[in-house]
C-alpha cells in the first residue's frame, strides 16, 4: 500500500516527537545537508530557536560528524596533514546534551536533551520506523551521500552522542 507524502511526512514529524519525549528533550529537529526540515515542538519552543539556528548553520559540518569521529586526527598519515582543527559545533551548549542520528549521511535527526546516551540506548525502535518513514518519503535518501548504494531493508544508520563533562570528584 501506498502512502501519501503528507501522511509520511506527517508520521516523520510524529517520531521525531516521539524521540524527543523519550529523551525528555527540549528540542528535535530532522534535517538535511540544507537545513531544518521538521521540528518538535513547532517553532522551536522557548529558546528552540537557537537549536534552530544551529542546525540551519551548521548542517553540512553535523554531516560530516560521523566520518570525523571516525577518522583518526594526526594518525601520521598524509591526510591528517593540513587539515583545520575540529570546531566544537556545541561548546556553546552547557546545559544539553545532543544525540544524532543520521540515515545514509543524507538526513539527520537532533535531539537536545539531558542525558543523549540513554537515548541511544533506548531509541533503536523509533530509530529503525523512521528510517523506513523517511525511506518512503523521499527515494532519493536511500542512496549514500556519495551516490551509491540502494538501501531497501537496513538503511546505513551512524549515531553520535555529544555530551557534557562529568565533574570528578
Amino acid at each position: 500500500m501506498f502512502e501519501s507524502r503528507a501522511k509520511l511526512r506527517e508520521d516523520a514529524g510524529q517520531l521525531v516527537e516521539s524521540l524527543r519525549r523519550l529523551a525528555e528533550g527540549r528540542y528535535a529537529a530532522l534535517f538535511d545537508a540544507k537545513g531544518v526540515l521538521l521540528e518538535s515542538p513547532d517553532g522551536g519552543g522557548e529558546g528552540g530557536w537557537r537549536l534552530r539556528r544551529l542546525v540551519q548553520v551548521h548542517a553540512e559540518a553535523l554531516f560530516g560528524l560521523p566520518a570525523a569521529l571516525h577518522t583518526p586526527r594526526g594518525s601520521g598519515d598524509d591526510r591528517g596533514q593540513g587539515e583545520p582543527p575540529m570546531v566544537d559545533l556545541f561548546e556553546a551548549w552547557e546545559d544539553d546534551e545532543f544525540f544524532l542520528a543520521f540515515f545514509n549521511g543524507r538526513v539527520g535527526v537532533l535531539v537536545a536533551c539531558p542525558e543523549a546516551k540513554r537515548l541511544q540506548e533506548e531509541s533503536g525502535r523509533l530509530l529503525t520506523v523512521l528510517a523506513d518513514r523517511l525511506l518512503r518519503y523521499n527515494p532519493a535518501w536511500r542512496l549514500d551521500e556519495k551516490g551509491r548504494g540502494l538501501f531497501f531493508g537496513s538503511p546505513r544508520l551512524d549515531t553520535v552522542v555529544i555530551g557534557r563533562p562529568r565533574e570528578t570528584s
